[in-house]
């Protein structure tokens, strides 16, 4: 990674670590200058407007799941599952280190929606893929949706103390697992395994 990439990736980091520690409406440019040790001038060469900042932010969160997803395809393991439980377990792994950048864009969507353009379009992409990767397209959505909800809820801190979030989330896995194979018809029997 070369100077200006490192600094670029300083700068996300140090946004985040602050929408982490003092909330969204703190992330500033002024902050994250002071923060990562940078003159403002040295963000704004990077990201000219905190627009830009989040819209970096929500690239970065955008390729760091792409490229993880790619990963955890390639790695083995459930290369015969679908696409959809492909995702949820990308997503699992992602949470941690993508929650505080996502709750920032969040927030800043409410003030632009226009920000969300680039991840409507990556979404759309997405179901697209999960509807055609097994033979019940619209079983599969219904999956994504539900473990879209369960990470949605878990990171907005909406789920009572005594949720079987775990429970939950391995079970929806599992029956993106068993999906039916394209062109398969039987979608019933396949479920019904996963009971």
């Amino acid at each position: 990674m070369n100077t200006a990439a490192n600094t670029r990736q300083r700068i996300l980091e140090t946004a985040v670590r602050i929408v982490d520690t003092k909330g969204a409406r703190h992330l500033t440019l002024d902050a994250v200058a002071a923060e990562a040790g940078l003159s403002k001038g040295g963000v704004l060469y990077h990201y000219p407007s905190k627009r830009a900042l989040l819209e970096g932010m929500l690239r970065f969160v955008l390729d760091s799941f792409e490229n993880s997803l790619q990963r955890h395809k390639a790695s083995g393991g459930v290369t015969e599952s679908p696409l959809v439980a492909h995702m949820a377990l990308t997503e699992e792994e992602e949470q941690p280190r993508t929650e505080s950048m996502a709750l920032a864009i969040i927030a800043a969507a409410a003030e632009d929606p226009s920000l969300l353009e680039a991840a409507r379009e990556k979404i759309a992409e997405l179901l697209k893929d999960i509807t055609n990767d097994n033979g019940d397209g619209q079983l599969a959505q219904i999956l994504f949706f539900a473990l879209e909800g369960l990470r949605f809820f878990g990171m907005l801190r909406l789920l009572p103390d005594q949720f079987d979030r775990e429970g939950m989330f391995s079970r929806l896995v599992q029956l993106a697992q068993n999906l039916p194979a394209p062109g398969s018809s039987d979608s019933s029997a396949r479920l019904a395994a996963a009971h």
